[in-house]
């Protein structure tokens, strides 16, 4: 599972039943909803190989177009008290919440370390000569 998924699924279990879109939408995204984007990456090298890594995202909070302003106060609120951990796997840093074009934005960072996986067996055959003694 990726990052965005493991995103959309908190964003679920907080709001339950508003859709969760990881693409834009031709005829345009139903209203109220969610739009969760990756917006940059960044790799920093560490001791034995390791990084540390900063993912940075944007969700975008489509409001009810009835009362958008409290629905974006409300969904604010929310999300200040449960957008806190993506669940077995990282915290949400940063995360800065402003008003743009009649939506709530959050932007905020995902942070880990990664280790380098060498591809390929180490060992593909094993020669064994002698015997195996059991003490009786």
């Amino acid at each position: 599972m990726n990052i965005i998924e493991r995103i959309g699924q908190l964003l679920a279990s907080i709001s339950p039943g508003l859709p969760v879109y990881r693409e834009n939408q031709k005829g345009g995204f139903k209203e109220p909803s969610f739009y969760v984007s990756a917006i940059g990456s960044r790799g920093q090298p560490e001791l034995f190989g390791r990084q540390k890594r900063t993912h940075g995202y944007q969700v975008v909070y489509f409001p009810d177009p009835n009362k958008p302003n409290q629905d974006m106060e409300r969904m604010e609120q929310i999300l200040l008290d449960k957008f806190l951990v993506l669940p077995e796997f990282a915290y949400i840093r940063d995360r800065n919440f402003s008003r743009v074009d009649g939506t709530l934005t959050v932007d905020f960072n995902i942070i880990f370390w990664a280790q380098p996986v060498e591809g390929g067996l180490k060992l593909k055959t094993m020669e064994y000569h002698g015997v195996i003694a059991y003490d009786k």
